[in-house]
This record gives C-alpha cells, structure tokens and sequence, in this order.
C-alpha cells in the first residue's frame, strides 16, 4: 500500500465502502438464491403432490363408476350403461396418463400404474369380445375389485410418495439453510477484516496528522511530519511540515530577539540604576523632599524592569537547554523545603502560614530548573493569598511519577483562563483587577520546566470552591531533550 497512494481521500471512501459492501451482497445473493431456488422446489413438491393424491383418488373413483355402470350394462342389457362406461372409461384413461406423468419419476409407482393399466386394458377388451355371452362378461367383471386394490395401492403409495417428498424437502430446506449460515460465516468475517483493514487506511493519516499538529502545539519543532495515505492528505502533511519548518525559524528568531534585547537593555538599566543609587546616596550633593521621591520612583521601577529582564533571560535559557547539561538525582523534599524557608519573613510579614507534606521523593532531574519551578509555584501563591490564609504544599510518589501540588486560599483563575495562564506574558483578569504586577512570565517558566522533564501541570478545582490549585507530574526517570 505504501507503493499505490489513493488520489483522494473520497476515493478511498468510496472503495473501502464497495469492497467491505461486497461480501455482504454476495452473502445477500446467496441467501435470496437459496430462497428462490426453494420456493420453485417447493412449488413444484407441492404440485406434483397434490396431482399425485388427487390422481390416485380419481382412478379409484372412476374405476367404481366403470365397475357400476359396466355390471348394470350386462345385466339390464341397456346401451345407455355401455355409453356411461366407456365415458367413464375414458376419463379414467386420461387420469391415468397423467398420473404417470406426475409419478414417473418414481419407480414403484410407475409399475403398479403399468400394472393396473394393463389389467384394466385386458378387461375392457374382455368385456368388448363378441364371442363371450354377458353371464360370462359378468363373471369377469368381478376383476373391477382386484383394480379397484391395485388402485387402493397406488393411492396409498402416493400418500408415502409425497411424505417422502416433503420430508426430501425440509432436508432440502435445511442444507440451504445450513449453506447459507457458512456463506455468512465466511463472507461477514471478510467484511470485517476489510472494515478494519480499510478503517485503518483511513485513520492512520488522519492520526500522523493529529499526532503532527499536537507537537507543534508542543513547539517540538525538529521531527519532520511525514503523512502517508491519500493524495490530498499527503499534500496536507507537506504543508504542515512547511508549517513545521517556518515555525521553527520563528521560534529561533524569537529567542535570538529575546536574548539579544534582554542583554541589550541590561547594561543601560544598570547604568540608569547605578546613577539612581548615587542620587540616593547624596554623592552629588543633598536632594530635597520631592527629588527624594523621584528618586525612589525610579529606583522602584528600575528595579521591576531589571526583574522582567531577568525572567525573559530566564524564559528564554528554559527554552534553550545547553547539551553539555546533564540531569542529576535530586531530593525533591529537600529542594521544596529549601524553598519554603526561604519565603519565611515574607510570609511573617503577610500573615500566610505554610502547611506541607513531603514524602521523600527522588527524581532524576534539572535541580536549577526544578528549584525555579517550585519557587515560581510558591511565589505565585504567596502572591496571590490574603493575609491570614494557608497555602497547602503537598509532595507524593504515585506510581513512577512524582506529584507535586500547590494550593492557596486567593482568588482562584478562572475557567476560561486555565489554558493560557502558562503562554508567555499573559497576566490574568484578577491580578489586573487586584493590582498584583507581574512579568507574565513566572508560570510559563514553570511550564517550561515541566515540559523539559516530560511531565505536565495541571490546574485544578480547589476542593474547596476557593484559590488556586495546581498539580505537576513528572516522570521520576524522565526523557529529556
């Protein structure tokens, strides 16, 4: 298959749709084949049965009547009951021939219709010899209640003739039957094996591109996307590996941009910074009240400009990993809480009290990158906690991964904001309207962090409808980049 491509998808729908149809309509021929082919049997059982009984009784009945009216001729000596006899004799005649043409097909029969056939001859022709007297034709007469048995006989014989018959017939019928359960046996298996065999012909391009587009989504630039199916798709996989392709230099431009303008502003804004700070030192001499207050303006926004340049060369260093970096077995408990005690005066200070469980849990990581993942997520909750909250830290092995949850007692995000809390310098809603300030940058670092250890982060309902949940889970010995 991979040598023959279909020109379009609607092509290979089409004969996916006629190949698996075709077992089945032969499967339908078959059974309405059996079924037309029984019915002309049965019609002509049926037929050949009713002219066999009713043949068989119509010879007895008319050779009664030969005998009555032949006897009341040689007694009475009337011509009217030769008349009547020879009548009689002649439906009995043609009764008799087609019920040989209805029994011929059956041996016995035929011989004791043969039989009766020539006793009756010789008896007609008896009664017609001139040179016998009617007391000796009457004698001989008594011979019509031997034909009258051999009759009996044959009406009897086509009663079990046409036992045999229908009995031959339900056999019949239930071979066709049995015919027809193995056709479907053998031709519905076909169908499904074309069913799946097809489906998979379907499905298969469709997930290459499902399977393309989730890892651009991922920014996994590198794998070249290769579709293989129908033309049409294949001229689709070509176009998202352009896609591939120039994202990727976007990519690469943006991070270049990146670093470059966060090292260029660095040096002027701490030139800038410096010069502030010997105003504030009064090097070049007293200031007065509202130069002070300048001052301590621009030192305050220098200062959160410096921060911002700092998590875009954060960012961007997240995003370019060094090869020559190599993971370590980190004691995540440790690392947490290292950085818990770190936020002790800011949490005195803010009235927030910390409540951790930390399982002992090692994992084969970044430290640099983790411990900034941890902060980033304790900042972030700090940040957004009212004064006399908790904020709920928990740390767990489940299975071969690591769990790692933060949950505050703030504000909480939004439904609608979940899935974009991590893209780079995007500031929620809430923190707009409580006046939190922010870079944008904190949680995109951690998901960045997150995605180098192959793992995830999730954001969560908080068990109690109130804050911020987060969960990450890693891999304990993940694949890293």
């Amino acid at each position: 298959m991979n040598r023959f491509r279909f020109p379009s998808l609607r092509t290979l729908l089409l004969v996916s749709f006629a190949m698996v149809m075709l077992p089945l309509i032969l499967a339908l021929w078959s059974a309405l084949y059996s079924i037309e082919k029984m019915s002309g049997l049965s019609q002509q059982v049926v037929y050949q049965s009713v002219q066999m009984t009713q043949g068989s009784r119509m010879v007895l009945e008319h050779l009664i009547a030969m005998e009555r009216s032949a006897k009341q001729y040689l007694v009475l000596e009337d011509s009217s009951f030769w008349d009547t006899y020879k009548r009689n004799r002649e439906t009995f005649v043609i009764a008799m021939k087609e019920l040989l043409e209805a029994g011929g097909a059956y041996p016995d029969l035929e011989k004791r219709l043969r039989k009766l056939e020539g006793y009756e001859f010789d008896l007609y022709a008896m009664l017609l010899e001139p040179e016998l007297d009617n007391r000796a034709k009457l004698v001989a007469a008594d011979q019509f209640g031997y034909l009258r048995g051999l009759a009996d006989e044959v009406w009897q014989l086509s009663i079990t003739l046409v036992g045999k018959s229908l009995q031959q017939l339900e056999l019949q019928s239930q071979q066709a039957r049995q015919q027809t359960v193995r056709n479907l046996m053998i031709l519905l298996p076909v169908a499904a094996v074309l069913l799946v065999f097809f489906v998979y012909l379907i499905i298969r391009p469709i997930r290459q591109l499902e399977a393309a587009i989730r890892r651009l989504g991922d920014r996994h630039f590198e794998e070249p996307i290769e579709v293989q199916g129908p033309k049409d798709l294949e001229i689709l996989g070509q176009a998202l590996d352009w896609m591939r392709t120039r994202l990727r230099m976007l990519e690469a431009e943006k991070q270049r941009f990146m670093r470059n303008i966060s090292h260029e502003l660095k040096t002027p804004l701490a030139n800038i910074h410096e010069g502030v700070e010997l105003l504030h030192d009064r090097v070049v001499g007293e200031l007065n009240t509202e130069q002070d207050e300048i001052v301590q303006i621009i030192t305050g926004n220098t200062t959160k400009l410096y921060k911002m340049i700092e998590d875009l060369i954060r960012y961007s260093q997240m995003q370019q990993v060094e090869e020559n970096l190599r993971p370590q077995v980190i004691n995540m408990a440790l690392l947490v809480q290292e950085v818990i005690e770190e936020y002790t005066d800011r949490l005195k200070i803010n009235d927030i009290r910390i409540k951790s469980q930390l399982d002992p849990v090692e994992i084969l990581g970044f430290p640099a990158f983790l411990r900034t993942m941890v902060d980033n997520l304790i900042s972030n909750a700090v940040k957004y906690s009212p004064p006399g909250s908790q904020i709920q830290i928990d740390l767990y092995q489940k299975g071969d991964t690591l769990q790692f949850e933060v949950r505050d007692q703030g504000p909480g995000i939004p439904p609608e904001e979940r899935k974009r809390i991590f893209d780079a310098l995007f500031l929620g809603k809430m923190g707009r309207r409580l006046g939190i300030e922010g870079t944008g940058l904190g949680l995109a670092i951690v998901n960045e962090s997150v995605m180098m250890h192959r793992g995830k982060i999730e954001v969560l309902d908080a068990p109690f409808g109130k804050g911020a949940f987060f969960r990450v889970i890693l891999p304990l010995k993940g694949v890293f980049r």
